[in-house]
């Protein structure tokens, strides 16, 4: 199941990178790109949560909290506690991209999607 988690986090940060390069003007693109790159991140954690701890977040809030708790229980890397507060980014802006229309420019885009990556890079090595 973790592996499903994966995948889908993968094709959210491929759509959200689609979105962002579309030859537009309009750059409202760049908040639904962010959005999907958050929508990656929670599902990636998803992915490691679950291959950990057999459960998912029920709710974004719970997502940074389940994190430090692999952590804790050492099913991550120690280096990589400072990975939440990634999560703990995504979730903030989450509702400013998806409710509030928050307006994120491009170098906005920018830092979200090299936070995703990297995010994404570790989960991969940590669920292989």
């Amino acid at each position: 199941m973790e592996k499903n988690h994966f995948e889908q986090a993968k094709f959210w940060l491929e759509g959200a990178k689609h979105t962002a390069n579309l030859d537009s003007e309009d750059k409202n693109k760049y908040s639904v790109a962010i959005s999907m790159a958050i929508h990656s991140i929670i599902k990636a954690n998803d992915a490691l949560i679950y291959k950990f701890m057999n459960i998912t977040a029920k709710r974004h809030d719970d997502a940074r909290r389940l994190f430090e708790d692999l952590i804790k229980k050492n099913f991550i890397k120690n280096q990589y506690s400072h990975y939440s507060e990634i999560i703990q980014d995504a979730i903030n802006n989450k509702a400013k991209a998806d409710y509030r229309g928050a307006f994120f420019s491009k170098k906005d885009w920018e830092e979200m999607l090299r936070k995703a990556e990297k995010f994404l890079n570790m989960v991969k090595e940590a669920i292989q």
